[in-house]
């Protein structure tokens, strides 16, 4: 090893580390607004210490394979590889960080495979796996008893069939790769000390991943709305009553201001979603705004887990709330 090398090494080790300690205290704050609820995940330690060693592997695999990469090939080519991993992982991730049973069944309505999991986060939703023509999905093994998993099943199948989340996978890969293109061109990363070049990139795609945030929002309702649409017609009433159900769920009332729906909450009101059940448009990217939440570990975002769906919530880093 070179001393520019390990210096690189110490500066990617320390950037890491002082994310994790300074998201600390907000994990903490967003897993106490848990426990106001009256539900307290008994597992949050083992979670939080599981999470953050996924996220930490995550990001030292992508730190070495821009070492070994970048001065030939660029940064598009080892993100594009941490991005497939990070797609292929997301069920073993998901089953890790939550640390407790689950078990495969099958389940009326969804052909393909379902795991229950047994997981102690209040709003875990579970829903269908990253993967191209994938269709395999999760599920709380809480909802195993409800009368509302036939729908939800339902849904999920009417995703599938219309391939949003392979729709969802390619825009997203196309988005985070156009986003490190885009600082490549404009030498943002640019330094003789590699180490700094990734913190660069970091802070950069921190940046990008926020305009992500900001503007697919919209975009997921579309994806919402239709999968509504399309379920209307297999049991209206069922699903009137799960939207609202699941409102509740996820721990997002209505919010009055339109403004802050169509930004901050990719998964619409209950009253809006029931109001749109008579047409839909068709015209859908899928879950775009929260799977690109997990996808984005592949280009080291650092608001990952700091999302207001997700922060203190370490299962939910790899599988936020989605509808």
């Amino acid at each position: 090893m070179s001393f520019s090398v390990i210096g690189s090494v110490y500066i990617i080790s320390a950037f890491i580390l002082g994310s994790i300690i300074i998201q600390l205290p907000f994990d903490i704050i967003g897993a106490q607004k848990l426990y106001s609820h009256g539900q307290k995940n008994n597992k949050w330690i083992t979670q939080w210490f599981r999470g953050i060693i996924s996220i930490t592997t995550c990001w030292s695999l992508l730190s070495f394979l821009i070492f070994l990469l970048q001065p030939k090939l660029g940064f598009c080519l080892p993100i594009l590889i941490t991005i497939i991993l990070v797609i292929n992982f997301q069920k073993k991730l998901t089953i890790f960080v939550n640390a407790d049973k689950y078990n495969y069944c099958d389940l009326q309505n969804f052909k393909g495979q379902s795991i229950s999991l047994n997981c102690s986060e209040r709003t875990f939703t579970g829903g269908l796996f990253f993967g191209f023509g994938n269709n395999s999905q999760i599920i709380p093994d809480s909802w195993s008893g409800s009368s509302y998993l036939e729908i939800e099943c339902f849904r999920r199948s009417v995703i599938v069939k219309n391939k949003f989340v392979t729709r969802a996978l390619f825009f997203l890969i196309f988005w985070n790769l156009l986003g490190v293109l885009i600082g490549e061109t404009q030498g943002l990363y640019y330094s003789d000390n590699i180490g700094i070049s990734i913190v660069c990139l970091s802070c950069w795609m921190t940046i990008w991943s926020f305009f992500a945030l900001i503007l697919m929002p919209k975009f997921s309702h579309s994806t919402v709305y239709y999968v509504d649409f399309l379920s209307n017609k297999y049991d209206s009433d069922k699903l009137k009553e799960w939207i609202k159900k699941f409102s509740e769920l996820i721990d997002e009332s209505d919010n009055k201001n339109r403004l802050v729906q169509s930004i901050f909450y990719p998964i619409p009101s209950a009253n809006d979603r029931i109001n749109a059940l008579k047409s839909a448009s068709s015209f859908c990217f899928g879950n775009i705004s929260r799977q690109n939440l997990f996808l984005s570990w592949g280009v080291f975002n650092l608001s990952c887990r700091s999302v207001h769906c997700n922060i203190g919530r370490p299962v939910l880093w790899v599988f936020p709330p989605s509808a």
